[in-house]
Order: C-alpha cells, then structure tokens, then sequence
C-alpha cells in the first residue's frame, strides 16, 4: 500500500515536471491519470498479468513521448513485472532514440541527460529494493509470530491433553470408590431392610399381648426403611451426576473461547455459524468435550500443515444428532489416492474417526479448494434442557 502511494507520488512529480516541457498538457495528464490507475490496480492484483503490463507499458510510452523531455521516461521504472535492467534498458534507449530523431536534441545534451536518467533510475529501483527487503523482513517477522503461536497452541494442547488424562484417572479412581460407596450401601440397605421386616413381625406377634411395644417397634422399622430410602437416593444422584448431559448453548460457549483464543494467538479469520444448532438442545458431555476437541485439532493443524490464513466453522444438529464441520483455504496433499496411508499416520485423524465409528457417527475428509473435515455423531437419550 505504501509502495502504490509512493508510485503515484512519483507520477504526479513527473506530471508537473514535465508540464514546463510538453505542448500538449492536457493529453499528458490523461495519460499520467490512466498510468496511476493502471499501477494502482497492478498492484493490487496477486499474479503477474503480461497483458496489463503491455497496456501500462503502451500508456507510460505514450505519457514519456508527449512528455517532450527525459522526465516522462522515468515512468518506465515503475513496470514491476519487468526485471529492473530491463525497466532502465527500455526507458534509456527510448528516450536516447527519441531525443535524436523526435526531439532534435544535441548529441551532448542528450548523453547528458541520458546519464542524468541512469541515476534517477538507479535511485528509485534501489528505492524499491529497500522496500522489498523491508516487506521480507516484516513477512518473516509475521511468519515467526504465527509459528511460535501455533507451537504454543500445540504445547497448549498438549498440556491440556494431560490435565484431560489427570482429570480421567481422578475420575476413574472416583468411580471405583464410588463404586464401593454404591455397594457398602447395597449391603447395608439389605441388612436393613432384613432388620425392617423382622421388626415388623415380631410387632405383629405383640400387636394384641403389648401394643405399645408393637407400635414402638413399628415406628423402629419405619425409621430403618426411611433410612434405606434416603441411601439410595443419594446412591441415585452420585450417579446422575455422572452421567450429566450439556446444553449446546454451553457447548458453544466454549467453541467461541478455543476459537476466541486461537484468533489472538494468529491474527486469523475465523467465520462461524452455530444457529443451526438450537442452544437447548442436550449433549452427552463426552461428545461435547470430545467435538470442543475436533475444533482445536482442525485449526491448529490447518495452520501447522496447510498453512491455512482462512477458517470456517459450522455446527448443527437437533435432539436425534450432532454436525461440526471445519474447513480452511490451506494447501494440503491429502486425496482419495493417499487417502488411507495419511489417515493411518495422521494420529489426530485416526483418534477422531476411532472415536466417531465407536459411536454409530459419519467422519468426512476432503481436500478440495481447501482441507475440510466433517464429523457427526448420534445424541443417545438426551433430552431438551428445561426452559
């Protein structure tokens, strides 16, 4: 951007320059007016276009003639996609030919201003070289940036992978004990409940020698069965809780933070849409934390492997089943020809699709225009959240 303005710059000096020189002023500002618009949409464009050049080349020979001087032969260095020798060759030989023939120059003057244009040309294409040596700088400074942030993203993961393994044996190690829990109360509940019903006829034999007595252990008996209740109940809740489905509003909600966070660390875009999913519908918490994951591996790998700049997430589903798809604009060599081998060596591929056929689920991979990954899983038993 900087670069076109200086461009420009250097065409509206050459404009005025020229203007004490030329007969024809208003011809040479329309053709300074179409040089600008032509260098300014050059740069603009992402390619080499040889037919722009030729047109911007026509336009510059057109402004350099009616300029009636060396100085619109100056406009000839801004011809980007032509080699710098080349850019200074056209315009010197050029202006050389015209001095003598068309201009009626001196052979002296002329060589004088011949090496006047050498150094002006020598000055703007080192000009140029400055600014492109500072781009570099910058881009390399910029593709520095993103790889510690993706590494940091990776080391992140990691990380979280642990506390993911810490938090499952602490689980693991809660349901044996629990599991324990569950079946010291089986054993007591049964106990009691025995007890219970001895109480009971044993206040049935003495309900017409000692009512009193009768109705002390009938109150002795409900007491051990309320008690009994109130075990199982808890024993009931410890494994609801277990067991617990989510929203999809929550699971969004943390969607929006890995991808809040991944947009930070890369300075990337990243475009999602998640009304496709009502925000009340229920999600195992497995398949939440496992698809929360899906994401993560899908952005960070689109950026460590296709080195991707572009994302697109979509969610969807209802109360019978789940979609997340990820796409990216990165370059990638996967395809239906080493479809298996990658997927056999890709871990954080093979561990989704693993995970998705061991739930009845469908896992798309495709490399067309860009890597995208489609992953969707049935909802067993889960029910809408309460409003």
């Amino acid at each position: 951007m900087i670069e076109t303005v200086v461009e420009n710059i250097l065409i509206i000096a050459m404009t005025v320059g020229a203007l004490f020189t030329t007969d024809n002023p208003a011809v040479l500002i329309i053709c300074a007016g179409v040089t600008m618009v032509l260098v300014t949409y050059g740069s603009l464009m992402d390619e080499k276009n040889y037919v722009l050049t030729a047109a911007t080349a026509l336009v510059m020979c057109a402004f350099a003639m009616v300029s009636g001087s060396f100085v619109g032969f100056i406009a000839f260095a801004l011809l980007k996609d032509i080699k710098p020798v080349f850019r200074a060759g056209i315009g010197i030989v050029l202006y050389a030919a015209s001095s003598l023939l068309l201009f009626k120059e001196r052979t002296a003057i002329c060589v004088l201003f011949v090496l006047i244009l050498i150094v002006v040309y020598a000055a703007i294409l080192f000009a140029y070289a400055m600014m492109e040596k500072a781009q570099q700088r910058r881009d390399m400074e910029m593709e520095k940036i993103v790889a510690s942030n993706v590494s940091a993203l990776h080391e992140k993961r990691i990380n979280e992978e642990l506390v993911k393994q810490n938090l499952l044996t602490e689980k693991n190690a809660r349901l044996v004990e629990r599991e324990n829990i569950s079946r010291n109360i089986h054993n007591s509940v049964g106990h009691t409940i025995t007890a219970a019903i001895m109480t009971l006829d044993a206040a049935d034999m003495l309900y017409d020698v000692k009512p009193d007595e009768a109705r002390t252990k009938m109150n002795d008996a409900n007491e051990r069965m309320r008690g009994s209740l109130e075990s199982i109940r808890r024993a009931v809740r410890v494994l609801d809780d277990e067991c617990k489905d989510i929203a999809a509003s929550d699971m969004k909600a943390n969607m929006e933070n890995v991808i809040s966070e991944f947009v930070m660390d890369t300075s990337l875009k990243v475009g999602r849409l998640f009304d496709m999913l009502p925000d009340d519908v229920m999600i195992p918490q497995e398949h939440a934390a496992f698809l929360t994951g899906v994401l993560q591996e899908a952005l960070t790998n689109g950026v460590k492997h296709g080195k991707a700049n572009e994302f697109v997430v979509v969610l969807m589903g209802d109360t019978a089943h789940i979609k997340l798809d990820v796409s990216d604009n990165g370059t990638s060599d996967f395809d239906e020809a080493n479809r298996d081998v990658l997927i056999q060596n890709g871990f954080g591929i093979r561990k989704i699709i693993s995970y998705v056929e061991k739930n009845g689920g469908k896992t798309s991979v495709v490399n067309q225009q860009g890597f995208r990954i489609s992953v969707e899983l049935p909802i067993v038993g889960a029910d809408k959240a309460p409003s």
